[in-house]
């Protein structure tokens, strides 16, 4: 049977089958809208994230989940979780602020860094003249030849879409501009000059997809856009992600297709933004983590869940843009730079390509905090890396109050010792609706200071500004009362909140401590920390130093880089000789397993502890 659910206040309305749940017709519609439902969890069940109410309608009896997860006032007043909640009859559903993700702050910007422009195509001018009984050569048969006679190009040929396509017939001599990659023509214009040669570049996150729109000829970026995820409605992490692609191939070909429509958009809105047309768009490259590379793709994902988490492909690729579905030059194709291991993705080789890490003279590592983390150490005489499981707690998942960096979040917080709180600032100054991890590292390393928390991570239940929660068992810390919040209740700091930072921060600290081992390094010999991603550009480093998330050296030592991958991946797209050095980058790298270094777990323990009982 099907049925009507309407969802407020974002308006839109959906046809579902009955016994669906609230949460699958959501991700029908909302999935591409600014505003999507949140679900950290993937649907399971795990995080009471997808909170919705429902205004009017038939649904099935609150679960066992939901009985613990929500209160009974909310259930009394139609609070339900939209995992749980089957749909039985038309529905009303209002999706309340802090259930919606928002338009994220999304990094997209990284470091300049120069490179002598030398991409995969060449355009060529050739003049051709109308094909008679005494000159019977075709304009293209006259291109191939011009090609090998004037410009050298040996056995030049046609990309068969343009021979399927309209032949360039010529009633009057005049000039072609073609387009030639590896001895081939992609593309032409019946024109002299011709529209700018345009290249793409696309930094494929988990959280995030940023895509940049580069002039081929100057190696100058136009534009540049990002937006979020769209698999994010079926798992914050790429194990969630994995998992529900091991359901069916449908399934995988859904994940793969959510993607390729959300770059489509991204190259329309790119191309729209300077005049151009998408048939301009000539060369592309993409750059992801290597779970993101493989579901993209279609590739295989289920040895990636298990030891020894091989990729099916971790060498350079070059795919077809139209097989992809994206809207490129009849012939371009879409170069993947390689991968490193299971976990280290093309991203990571881009983030060290464009960050010039690999270039150093002295010790240095660089540090792109996401839901997964990658570590790298690099010296003039090796490159170690390493993954660390950080989880999305950083991200604001995990956390109570947690939410991504959209507005409304709370991103900065510090103690007010005359008033005895933590004053806070929002994203773009609206009311507050909760905590990005920004905000979550700055509170939980300001309540530390003060000893509301102590160096275990414990809350001094005995301290004035500390309390319990309603059900007397959590200690907390309301950084905004209900009165203040856009949510109409306490927004806190919880005991389960500083536990999922210390396990992330954990991660992350063992996983330098035991790279730098294994480079034969102390924390004192690095002459730079890099830090990249959008986390790392919001991040006070006074707060993370304190907790321990980052080595304690002196913090002059520090840099911000931004979206290095996406520098990485322009790079690469500009420059042959820059690809080349990628996949010199991706083989010199040495690959730490860290579950398999003996002196993991206790590294790990001894760093779920703030600093000075570490």
């Amino acid at each position: 049977m099907t049925l009507i659910v309407d969802f407020e206040p974002v308006g839109l309305r959906v046809e579902v089958e009955e016994h669906q749940t609230i949460l699958e017709a959501a991700r029908t519609i909302l999935i591409s809208q600014t505003n999507a439902l949140n679900a950290p969890c993937g649907g399971k069940g795990l995080c009471g994230r997808c909170k919705v109410r429902v205004s009017s309608g038939s649904v099935s009896p609150p679960s066992a989940v939901e009985a613990e997860t929500l209160s009974p006032e909310e259930l009394k007043a139609g609070f339900r979780l939209a995992c749980q909640t089957e749909i039985l009859g038309p529905l009303l559903v209002e999706i309340p602020a802090e259930s919606l993700s928002g338009r994220q702050d999304l990094q997209v910007e990284g470091v300049d860094v120069e490179a002598a422009v030398n991409p995969a195509v060449k355009r060529y001018a050739l003049r051709v003249r109308p094909s008679t009984i005494s000159y019977p050569r075709s304009a293209w048969q006259q291109v191939l030849e011009g090609l090998e006679a004037e410009f050298g190009i040996d056995g030049p040929s046609i990309d068969l879409s343009l021979l399927r396509g309209n032949v360039p017939v010529v009633p009057t001599e005049q000039v072609l501009t073609v387009t030639v990659r590896d001895h081939k023509i992609i593309n032409y214009f019946r024109s002299y000059p011709a529209p700018k040669s345009l290249g793409l570049a696309v930094d494929l996150g988990t959280t995030k997809i940023a895509g940049y729109l580069v002039d081929l000829e100057s190696g100058s970026t136009l534009t540049s856009d990002a937006a979020m995820n769209p698999q994010i409605a079926y798992g914050e992490d790429v194990m969630s992600r994995i998992m529900y692609c091991s359901a069916g191939q449908d399934y995988g070909e859904r994940m793969a297709s959510l993607v390729r429509e959300c770059i489509r958009d991204l190259v329309q809105s790119l191309v729209s933004r300077i005049g151009a047309d998408s048939r301009q768009v000539e060369d592309a490259v993409i750059v992801g983590n290597t779970a993101m590379h493989h579901l993209f793709l279609e590739l295989p994902v289920k040895q990636l869940a298990s030891s020894p988490y091989i990729p099916a492909a971790a060498f350079p690729m070059q795919v077809e843009a139209h097989s992809l579905g994206l809207p490129l030059a009849p012939g371009a194709l879409v170069y993947f730079p390689p991968s490193i291991a299971g976990f280290v993705g093309s991203d990571h080789v881009a983030m060290i390509l464009g960050s010039r890490i690999h270039q150093t003279d002295e010790p240095t590592l660089g540090i792109d905090i996401g839901t997964n983390t990658e570590i790298v150490i690099s010296t003039p005489t090796q490159l170690i890396c390493c993954s660390c499981a950080s989880g999305p707690a950083f991200e604001g998942a995990h956390v109570r109050h947690g939410m991504r960096a959209v507005e409304g979040a709370i991103s900065e917080a510090k103690w007010t010792s005359e008033e005895s709180r933590l004053s806070y600032r929002t994203i773009g100054d609206a009311q507050p609706l909760g905590l990005c991890g920004s905000g979550v590292v700055d509170a939980i390393a300001e309540l530390v200071k003060v000893g509301i928390i102590d160096n275990k991570g414990l809350f001094d239940r005995d301290h004035p500004c500390a309390q319990t929660d309603g059900d007397g068992k959590n200690a907390e810390f309301v950084i905004v009362p209900k009165r203040l919040s856009g949510t109409g209740e306490d927004i806190t700091i919880t005991q389960g909140d500083v536990v999922a930072i210390q396990l992330a921060k954990a991660a992350i600290r063992s996983g330098t401590e035991l790279l730098l081992s294994a480079a034969g390094l102390a924390k004192d010999d690095l002459a730079r920390v890099l830090i990249a991603g959008a986390f790392g550009t919001r991040l006070n480093l006074e707060s993370a130093l304190s907790i321990g998330l980052l080595p304690s050296v002196p913090i002059e030592r520090f840099e911000n880089v931004g979206n290095a991958a996406g520098t990485g991946a322009r790079l690469a797209l500009i420059s042959l000789p820059e690809r080349k050095m990628a996949e010199r980058i991706a083989r010199a790298t040495r690959y730490l397993e860290l579950t398999a270094v003996p002196e993991f777990s206790a590294t790990f323990a001894r760093s779920l502890n703030f600093p000075d009982l570490m």
